[in-house]
């Protein structure tokens, strides 16, 4: 039987990792190394792990998602506690890091957020070097590649620079530092410069000391980069992020390797297209591209379902082919297709997902954050200006079909004050917790526009017919009124 994407299968995916591979002992929840293999997976490997598990919570919001993802860094955290200078490779910090600061922006962790900062900073300030190509970090910095029996020369590639970037992009969303801002950008710079082919999106492995570019192409080396593109494209609007990050996707889709479908049974191979499925999740999701991409990332998830094991319910890093019964597969080799799964919906979305701005009918007035980031600082309404983050809002969904409405200048959530059900309650942003209070349902209405009313409070947004920039935006009890329908541009 041909199976083919249905609701339901990015949960059943989930379960069945979990199933396979997730363990506990005493307070420790770990995943573990293979189905024959009961030790715990660790560093990097536990990080690639972990990371999908934190993809189904992106999803769904769920809190045992988000508990789990809280024990399995607290976990991490134990087994590999800093300093990390017993590895030279940068990527591996990357991986690291990666995961600790999508788990602070999931859990609220402080010590995620801290040891994310730690090895970024740690890794930037040992690997950057401008000594040879004009900058970048090196994949496995020098002084350690020196150290083998039989010397290995040091290069700079996508996989430490990409992954590093993110992280960058993450902590400056998470603290708006500024300087981590700028080291994302300056190590994109780098990147487009050095070993990103910009007439065809094609992001190449690496370059060596005599500038010699290695122009091999993995899938995770685009998704990386896209991905990257793409935070950078929320953070400031810039428009060639996001053309950069849609070039490379062009590219990864084109590369797949069955006809669109991602399919590699190298051995050595641990994840493979996991980065690709979040690069091009976010990017898609995110900027409302579903028309041009969904066809295509269902394929892959056809695919995904059609070769599963059939009794483990999980799938290798080959989609085209297959999962043999191999119990010496590592966990990491199905990390590829349950995050795939995490991305791809099970029908097209509609237009409301991705960046909006979110405008009141009656007066035109837009929902703002005034730029001011911290709990309970005011949202408010002002008049329209295309090119301010302030009026740029993330929606992205939870599995009980509500919606999270994120500031890109802030990267705090819309929050109704404890979801007190009070007329003329003034809405304030807060840490995006996905609780019943940053909760919002989305309803479109026959004019094309949209009551927004938030699951705590039962309450609508509504713009009180303010037309004074920094007037507050309020809810009420549900009447109909222009004042109450929003439109989202």
């Amino acid at each position: 039987m041909v199976m083919a994407l249905k609701q339901g299968d990015a949960e059943a995916m989930y379960n069945a990792f979990n199933k396979a591979f997730l363990t506990s002992s005493g307070d420790d929840r770990f995943y573990k190394e293979a189905i024959t293999n009961e030790n715990r997976s660790t560093t990097w490997e536990a990080s690639l792990n972990i990371l999908g598990a934190e993809d189904a919570y992106e999803r769904t919001g769920d809190s045992e998602k988000k508990a789990l993802v809280e024990d399995l860094l607290t976990t991490w955290l134990q087994d590999t506690p800093p300093p990390w200078d017993w590895t030279g490779y940068n990527d591996d910090i990357g991986w690291f890091t990666l995961a600790l600061v999508r788990g602070y922006q999931m859990t609220g962790d402080p010590q995620f957020l801290e040891q994310a900062k730690y090895g970024f900073d740690y890794a930037f300030d040992r690997g950057w070097d401008t000594e040879f190509n004009g900058g970048g970090i090196w994949q496995e910095n020098p002084e350690y590649t020196a150290r083998y029996d039989q010397p290995k020369e040091a290069v700079k590639e996508a996989l430490a620079n990409d992954s590093l970037g993110k992280v960058a992009c993450m902590i400056y969303q998470s603290t708006l530092d500024d300087g981590y801002l700028k080291k994302a950008k300056q190590i994109y710079a780098w990147v487009r410069a050095t070993i990103y082919d910009a007439s065809t999106g094609q992001v190449n492995t690496g370059i060596d000391k005599q500038d010699k570019v290695n122009t091999a192409v993995s899938a995770y080396n685009q998704g990386t980069f896209i991905d990257f593109a793409n935070l950078l494209y929320e953070i400031t609007l810039d428009a060639q992020y996001l053309e950069d990050g849609k070039r490379t996707l062009d590219i990864a889709r084109s590369k797949a390797e069955a006809n669109g479908v991602f399919s590699n049974d190298a051995g050595h191979l641990n994840t493979w297209a996991d980065e690709v499925a979040r690069g091009a999740g976010h990017l898609v999701r995110d900027s409302g591209l579903w028309s041009t991409y969904y066809s295509w990332m269902k394929q892959n998830a056809d695919a995904i379902l059609q070769n599963q094991h059939p009794d483990l319910g999980l799938t290798w890093n080959a989609w085209a082919k297959l999962t043999p019964n191999n119990g010496d597969l590592t966990s990491n080799n199905f990390v590829s297709a349950l995050a795939w799964l995490q991305f791809t919906p099970a029908s097209q979305p509609s237009e409301i997902g991705g960046i909006h701005i979110i405008a009141n009918q009656e007066t035109g007035m837009t929902i703002d954050s005034a730029g001011t980031a911290g709990n309970g600082k005011p949202v408010v309404q002002w008049g329209l200006n295309t090119e301010s983050l302030n009026q740029h809002w993330l929606l992205t969904q939870n599995s009980d079909t509500s919606w999270n409405i994120v500031s890109l200048s802030t990267w705090q959530s819309l929050d109704c004050p404890s979801g007190e059900a009070k007329d003329d309650l003034e809405m304030v942003q807060w840490f995006h917790n996905r609780n019943g209070n940053q909760r919002w349902w989305i309803d479109r209405q026959d004019d094309g526009s949209y009551k927004i009313w938030n699951k705590a409070s039962e309450m609508t947004l509504d713009g009180g017919l303010a037309t004074e920039d920094g007037a507050a935006l309020v809810q009420s009890g549900w009447n109909g009124g222009a004042q109450q329908r929003w439109v989202l541009r």
